[in-house]
Order: C-alpha cells, then structure tokens, then sequence
C-alpha cells in the first residue's frame, strides 16, 4: 500500500473517531410496564402483526390500515408515512406466525449458502468464511422475536441474495434482478442499490441486465403511485391530508451521528461503541474500494449512496433503515482486513539457485 494511501486512512479514522465521540447513541424509548410479552414487544411490530392478520381474514389493506395505524400512535398525515403493502400481502398467504417466521428464516439461510458460495469463487476459504459472518449480523434480525414481521429484514434478506448472485455472474443475474426488485417492492429504501446495479450494468454495456433493472424500477414506481392514490383515498376529506410534511419531516441533517447510528443495524454491532461503529464503516468501505471485481463496486457505490442520504435524511428512530446498507459494508469489511495484512507483510527474501 502506497505511504500516501495509508496516512489517508489514518486521518480518516483519526477525525471519524473525534468526531463521532459518544455518537450514534440508540434512542431512549418510553418504558412500558412489562407485564407481558406482548407488551414488550415494538408498537411498529404489533401493528404489523394486527394488520397482517386483518388482511389474511379477507379484508382490504388500506382500510385497515387506516384504522389501525392511529390506533398505535404513529401519523397518517403523508402517503410516506403508510408502508407498501407487499408485506401484509405475502405474510398473509401463510398460515400462522410459525410459518412466517420459518420463511424468512429459510430465506435467510439461502442468502448466507449463496454469499458464501460467491465469495469463495474471488477469494480464500477464510474470507469468505469472515464475510458470511459478518452477513450473519444482517441476517440475525429473522431469530429476533417478531422482527420478522418488519419490511426491513426481508429487503435486506433480498439484497443479500441479489449481490451474491450479482457475483456469481451470468444467468444468476437475472435471479440478481429478481431479487433486487423484490426488495425494492418491499421497502422503497432499497431504491438507492437497485439505481446503482442499473447504472453499473449500463456501464458494462450490459444491456438487457440494464433494460431488466430499468423495468423493475419502472414497476416500483408505478406501484408506489398506486399506492399513493389508494392512501389519498382513504384520507379524503379527512383534516390530517392538510397536515402532510411529506419528505420534510425527515430533513435533520443527522451527519456523522446517524451514519453512525444506521450502522447498529449489522446485529454483531448493535451496542459497540462509536469508535468501532467507525471503524468497521471505514474499513467495509475501504475494503470494497480496494477490490477489482464489479459486485464489490456495485456495493460501494451504493453504500456511499446510502451514507450521503443518511447524513442529510433520518431521525434517530429511524436508524433500522441502516438495515439496508448493512449488506452491502458487510460484503466488504472481511477484505479490509486481508488487504492490510498482504499490504504490510514483509516481502519474501529471494533464494539463490545453484
């Protein structure tokens, strides 16, 4: 490693940790008496769940979520504020809470085979043993309670699929797209890494994975002005459309302190300390920007997308969304290290024949 890369590194840990000093600190919530499993568990998430129930009893989506959405005390005043429906839609074709928890945890499963495979193809047995590692922390979120009923770790379960596909190349790709747009159907967060496949495959002049991306995005949007629609028809007449903040009431230019706080999201790091927060962020990033192959910059790009976004847009409850880049900075923190330990090895002394 050239001297001038490695004093760049050094600064750049040095001021992140100055300045991430006692940051991203998770956010304090009201204490609950707990007299209950139930009431230990997140409105957000008994909200699903009530939904999801409702929906699989036959009723529509949107009335019920009308309904239910102020009954847990969340705001109904922007179309922003309702989730997509493609999670009550799927999680209700299963039976019982069971199964839909053994379907993400299946597909979790697969995602990790699938990374582990893709990663060894690049790289040795080690490496990519520490990267499905660190993927695990992103996965980990399926064996937490009734997590599963969250859009985050599906979309984030998806986009684990959609890399190690990715970099598996040739006919995965089209699975690659698949799953991106899956992810994107669930949680519209997941735009920035489906923009960032598009534009890369264009770059390549692969035209039909670029064409296959473009429509995916295509449906995405029409979908989520469908959605849109369906959400001002349930409102109106009702004052609270008068209320609506829309993309404003997430503007807190949170900086470092969110960035920092997104990162919690990989499970293994969800109480570490911002100085390791920073860390492991510097190095998923350097390590994805020292590889060659065309996944590993697919994800740098994107997690530099989401970084930039995080920085700008977020309050402190939001920082599950860091559930989104978490694949992508674990993809790359495993080679990070083995690029600093090649780098600083000592060269091989030259042995004399004869």
């Amino acid at each position: 490693m050239p001297r001038a890369h490695l004093l760049i590194l050094v600064v750049l840990l040095a001021a992140g940790l100055a300045l991430g000093w006692n940051k991203g600190r998770l956010p304090e919530r009201p204490i609950e008496p707990a007299t209950s499993g139930e009431a230990r568990t997140a409105p957000d998430l008994r909200l699903y769940r009530e939904v999801v129930d409702e929906v699989r009893r036959g009723n529509d989506y949107y009335q019920v979520a009308r309904q239910k959405i102020p009954q847990f005390g969340f705001p109904i005043t922007s179309p922003l504020n309702w989730r997509l429906p493609t999670y009550a839609w799927v999680l209700a074709l299963l039976p019982d809470r069971c199964s839909r928890q053994a379907a993400l945890l299946g597909l979790s499963l697969v995602s990790l085979v699938l990374a582990f495979y893709a990663q060894r193809r690049t790289s040795p047995t080690s490496i990519a043993a520490a990267s499905v590692f660190l993927l695990f922390g992103v996965v980990r979120w399926a064996f937490d309670g009734e997590a599963y009923l969250a859009q985050e770790p599906w979309a984030a379960t998806l986009i684990v699929i959609s890399l190690s596909a990715h970099a598996l190349g040739g006919r995965w790709r089209a699975l690659a797209v698949a799953c991106g747009t899956a992810a994107l159907l669930f949680r519209e967060l997941a735009l920035p890494y489906c923009g960032v496949a598009c534009l890369c495959a264009a770059w390549n002049r692969r035209w039909w994975e670029s064409a296959a991306w473009a429509a995916g995005i295509a449906l995405f949007f029409c979908f989520f002005a469908w959605h849109v629609g369906q959400v001002r028809g349930q409102l109106a007449g009702s004052e609270t459309t008068a209320a609506s903040a829309g993309l404003a009431q997430w503007l807190r230019f949170g900086g470092l302190d969110f960035v920092l706080l997104t990162t919690r999201m990989n499970g293994l790091l969800f109480a570490a300390p911002a100085g390791l927060l920073w860390l492991y962020l510097l190095a998923a990033l350097w390590g994805l920007a020292q590889r060659c192959d065309e996944t590993s910059r697919l994800a740098c790009l994107a997690a530099l997308a989401y970084v930039s976004a995080f920085a700008i847009v977020g309050r402190s409850e939001n920082f599950y969304w860091g559930l989104l880049p978490a694949p992508l900075l674990a993809w790359g923190a495993a080679h990070a290290a083995e690029r600093l330990i090649t780098s600083i090895r000592p060269p091989q002394p030259l042995v004399a024949v004869g």
